[in-house]
Order: C-alpha cells, then structure tokens, then sequence
C-alpha cells in the first residue's frame, strides 16, 4: 500500500472539500456562520423585526404549511423593497415564497402597492412549504425603504395628516390607492388671488381637485366659482383655475377613480393678487415706568407704532425683529398709554391700553 504525506494528506482533505462545495446550490456553514443566524418566527404576536438596509438570514426548519411573520416601522412615507431567497443542498425554489404587506397585526388588510408606504407599523408574511427541506438550508431576507422625503408621519391621506404645499411651487405627491383621495396644506398671509392646476401622469375614470378651509369643510364654490375643479387628460395640465382666498390656511386635495395602483400627482399654484387687508395684531410685551422717556415693546414686523400719552402722539418704526422703541415725554403716575401699530399697506389694528403706576 502507498503511503501518503501528511503534508499530502492535509491538501487531499482540502481540495475534496472545495470540490463539494462547488457543486450546484451547496453552502457549507462554518460554526461562527450558524451561530450568527436567527430564529424565524411562526407567531404573528412575535415577528420578527426588520430595519432599513438589513439583511437577515434563518437556518430553515422542517415545519410544515406554517407562516413566518416579519415586521417593520416607517417614519415617514417610503418606497419599500422586500426580498427573500434559500440556499442549500437542493432545488429550493419553491419552499419560500414572499406572500403580502399587511398594515395590521391581524393580517388581514394588505398593502398592495410599495412605491409608496405610509408612515406607520407593518407585518410582512412568508409562506412556509415543506418542499425538498434540508437540514443546512438557510432563508435570507432582505430590506430596503427609500423615504420619499415627506417629513414624518406625513401621509397626505387626510386633512388631519396632509402633504404641506408652498404657494407658488410645484407640490407632487404620489397615489398608490384606487378610489381614494391626497389633500395638501398651506397658509396665506394675505387675501389672495391664485390658479390652481392639476396633472396625473396615468388614466383615471374621473378625478378633480377641490379646495377646503382650515375646518376641512369643501369652499370650491365660494373660492372658485365651480362645484370641482375637473383635471385634464393624462399627462397633461388641467385648466388653471382661478381662486380666491382670505388671508388663512387652506388645503388642496385631489380624488380620482380608476384602476390605478400608482402614479404621481402635481399641484401647481400661481400668485395673481396678493392684497393685505388684515389689521396688525395689538402690541404687547409693553415696558413703560414712572420718570423714563420711552415705551418699549413688540409688534408686527417693519410696521409703524403710534404711542399716545395724553393729547400727544409719539411715532416709530418697529424692527425686523418685532421689537420697538418709541421715546416720549417723560411718563408719571396716572398717565394713561395708548399703542397701536399700522402695516404698510395702512391697515391699522386695536391699541394696548395701559396706566402708568
């Protein structure tokens, strides 16, 4: 019998054990490997978590027609991307398999469309199969979610949780429901003259814009002199309508139906008028003490402020920073103040009245 080197011995052992793990789907977990797998989890009360970028992988057991249970939290709404895949000694593509999203522990309402999750908690499910299980077989899982940039917890879906739209910029949101609605959220300073237009990138039965106050009650016919403010063909802009609005806050909201599952929506809001007719606010945060010469405070931004003590009336121009500084006569006791402030486009507000002491 020819006797074989240790030296040859050792690299006989290696080669054979390269070769077996080259051939077809094979993957030979060292010890530090299978210490660093995780358990799945068959109880939907206990899933496991999922965070952003990670992937996970689970030595298989040999269960039959049972559910693995996922979940993960959104902070804001994001596009979401779930894969998973087995590896081991056998054909194995058919033992897992990616089954939905739901958005509740029971399972029972599923996402149906990842382009654009919503802020929130979610359960993902797998399906279990016994087909061709293996002891070394490994399931790996993997997860990605892209936020789309709409701040937390903004959803759009109601006027309780709405996209913010800024007046004079394009505001796109994303519609990933069938027969469902967005609603956007801004503020006017002044009264307001503005075109609304709309455009949707996909077909659509019917949709139409609409404009609501900051109760959410629906003003379009007040505002807009229309019932709805209907959109145009797909990929194409809508009529710009012309709407008017008090200075305050407002919101803008889209529904549609159709088989749509998703696509983007675009408002776009023009300034025609801007007209200030909203009186300054009173000043406050008055200082003002027996034996100075001056009345200190604070108003409205780059106004004017009209001081009165007795039957003389003292003028002065408050800072970009709201505070002013108007001098007087030299105050007493018993002096009764009058302040008020005027905007510049000359809408005067309630005085402050105050007593020297």
């Amino acid at each position: 019998m020819r006797k074989v080197s240790k030296l040859a011995a050792v690299v006989l052992a290696a080669a054979m054990m390269v070769s077996t793990a080259m051939q077809g789907n094979l993957r030979i977990l060292g010890a530090q490997e299978q210490t660093q797998l995780k358990k799945l989890s068959y109880d939907v009360q206990k899933p496991v978590e999922l965070s952003s970028g990670e992937t996970v992988s689970f030595q298989v057991e040999k269960v039959s027609n049972k559910n693995c249970y996922f979940t993960f939290t959104l902070k804001e709404t994001s596009k979401v991307a779930i894969t998973g895949h087995v590896e081991g000694t056998s054909d194995t593509s058919l033992s897992w398999k990616f089954r939905n999203v739901y958005s509740d522990k029971l399972c029972s309402k599923s996402v149906t469309e990842l382009d654009a999750v919503d802020a929130g908690t979610y359960y993902v499910v797998f399906d279990c199969t016994p087909n061709r299980l293996s002891d070394d077989q490994v399931l790996t899982v993997s997860f990605e979610a892209a936020s789309l940039g709409w701040g937390k917890g903004v959803d759009g879906k109601t006027t309780d949780n709405p996209i913010p739209l800024t007046v004079g910029k394009d505001c796109e949101i994303n519609i990933n429901e069938k027969y469902a609605a967005r609603y956007t959220k801004f503020t006017l300073e002044n009264d307001t003259v503005l075109t609304v237009q709309g455009n949707i990138a996909q077909s659509y039965t019917a949709g139409s814009m609409s404009v609501y106050d900051a109760k959410g009650t629906n003003i379009t016919s007040t505002a807009a002199g229309a019932s709805e403010l209907a959109l145009g063909k797909p990929g194409e802009w809508s009529k710009a309508y012309k709407v008017t609005l008090k200075a305050g806050t407002y919101y803008l909201g889209v529904a549609w139906r159709g088989q749509m599952y998703s696509t983007d929506f675009t408002f776009r809001t023009e300034v025609l008028k801007e007209t200030d007719n909203t009186p300054p606010a009173k000043p406050t945060k008055l200082v003002y003490k027996a034996g100075t010469t001056k009345v200190t405070g604070n108003g409205e931004k780059s106004a004017t402020v009209f001081v009165r003590v007795g039957d003389k009336i003292y003028t002065g121009k408050i800072s970009a920073k709201g505070t002013f500084s108007v001098t007087t006569a030299k105050l007493v006791k018993g002096d009764v103040i009058y302040v008020w402030v005027m905007d510049k486009a000359l809408n005067q507000g309630k005085y402050s009245k105050v007593t020297v002491k």
